[in-house]
C-alpha cells in the first residue's frame, strides 16, 4: 500500500513538473514571437513598407500596450501613412509613459501640428519648456509654434530662448534670424545675425547672409548680445 502511495506521489510530481515545463516553454515561445514581431516591424520600416510596419506594430501594441517604444514607432508609422489622429493617440501614450524622452515629446508636437490642435500643442510645449538644456525648450516651442502658424507665440518663444541662454550661445539668435527671414522682417534678421556674429566674427555663413542682405561684413558689424 505504501509503495502504491509513493508511486502516485511520484506520478503527481512528474505531471506538475511537466505542466510547469510546458508553461515555461510557452512563455519563452511567446517572448521570442514578440521579439520577432519587433524585428519584422523594424525591417518593414527600413524598407519603407509602411502598411506592413503598421500591421506589425499594431499587433505588437495590442499584445504589449505599455511599451513606450512600440507606441512611439506605431505613431511614427501612422504619421507616414497620414493617419494623424491615430498617431496623436499613440504618441501621447508614448510621451505619458516616458515623459522625459525629448524624441517622443517632439514627435507628439509634430502630430499636434499635423492635426491642427494648436491649443494642445502650446499646452504641451509650455508644460515641457524646461525639459532639455537651458533654453532649448523655448527653441522647440518657437519652432513648432512657427510651423503651426502661431507667429506671435513663436516670436515670444524665441525671445524667451535668448533670455534663458543668457548670452552664452549664438543658437537662439540664429533661430530668431531665421524666423525674421521666414516672416519677411529683414531688420529682425539682420540684427540677430549681427548678435550671432559676436560669438564668431569669422563665421563665413553668417557673413554671407549679411552680405546678401546688403551689409558689408567686418569685425565692427558684430553686436554684443542683448538678453
Amino acid at each position: 500500500m505504501k509503495q502504491f502511495g509513493a508511486m502516485v506521489l511520484m506520478l503527481t510530481m512528474s505531471a506538475a513538473m511537466g505542466l510547469g515545463g510546458c508553461n515555461t516553454a510557452g512563455k519563452v515561445k511567446k517572448t521570442l514571437a514578440l521579439n520577432d514581431l519587433h524585428i519584422r516591424a523594424a525591417v518593414a520600416e527600413d524598407e519603407g513598407d509602411w502598411d506592413e510596419a503598421y500591421a506589425l506594430w499594431s499587433e505588437y501594441v495590442e499584445r504589449r500596450p505599455q511599451s513606450s517604444l512600440a507606441e512611439y514607432r506605431l505613431g511614427q508609422v501612422e504619421m507616414k501613412l497620414g493617419l494623424y489622429e491615430q498617431a496623436v493617440g499613440h504618441l501621447r501614450v508614448a510621451h505619458d509613459l516616458e515623459p522625459g524622452n525629448i524624441e517622443y515629446l517632439e514627435a507628439l508636437a509634430q502630430a499636434y501640428v499635423a492635426v491642427g490642435e494648436q491649443d494642445q500643442l502650446m499646452t504641451l510645449l509650455r508644460q515641457t519648456a524646461e525639459e532639455g538644456p537651458d533654453g532649448s525648450g523655448y527653441l522647440r516651442m518657437g519652432r513648432f509654434a512657427q510651423e503651426a502658424g502661431l507667429l506671435d507665440e513663436a516670436k515670444e518663444a524665441y525671445e524667451l530662448a535668448i533670455v534663458n541662454y543668457r548670452g552664452l550661445s549664438a543658437e537662439p539668435y540664429m533661430a530668431m534670424a531665421d524666423f525674421g527671414r521666414a516672416i519677411g522682417n529683414q531688420d529682425l534678421e539682420i540684427r540677430n545675425l549681427r548678435y550671432a556674429l559676436w560669438f564668431d566674427r569669422d563665421d563665413a555663413a553668417i557673413s554671407a547672409r549679411l552680405r546678401d542682405l546688403g551689409m558689408i561684413p567686418g569685425p565692427s558689424l558684430a553686436l554684443e548680445p542683448e538678453f
